[in-house]
């Protein structure tokens, strides 16, 4: 006999879940992973851009030098510098501009999270540019910049 308060096997149905909840969760789920495996790439890549950006940035004061040897004026100023753009990359930016033609800007960039060591501009005495990068992953350079360890 059963009692009269148990319902019958045949009707009991298991409790079911809303569908909008599966749904919720799988999309966290999708979301972390992605978040996940795209973090060090956005990382690198952002890197990467601030680089090329510091790179573009103290190369526009190439013209400004160029100018002055062409007018023997060697005394650096904020023009040679490219102040204030190059000021947003740069902790240091130091100009040496000798009569012998042997220019170097030197960039300290600045320390935080995303990129941290020094960039350098050279110029030959015949007019030519180079660039070189002290950073601490030489992948991340312009590909127009050789990596350098600086003293």
């Amino acid at each position: 006999m059963r009692h009269a308060s148990t319902p019958p096997a045949d009707d009991m149905q298991p409790p079911r879940a809303r569908p909008w909840v599966a749904f919720a969760v799988a999309a966290a789920l999708i979301t972390l992973y992605a978040v996940i495996l795209l973090m060090p790439v956005t990382h690198s890549d952002s890197q990467r851009a601030r680089l090329h950006a510091t790179v573009t940035t103290l190369g526009t004061v190439i013209q400004a030098i160029e100018t002055s040897y062409a007018d023997g004026e060697l005394e650096p100023s904020d023009r040679h510098l490219g102040l204030p753009a190059s000021a947003a990359f740069c902790a240091h930016l130091r100009l040496h501009l000798p009569d012998t033609g042997h220019a170097r800007l030197s960039c300290e960039l600045h320390e935080d999270a995303r990129v941290h060591g020094t960039l350098i501009l050279r110029r030959s005495p015949q007019g030519a540019w180079h660039c070189e990068g002290d950073v601490a992953d030489p992948q991340l350079l312009p590909a127009a910049c050789s990596a350098v360890a600086f003293n």
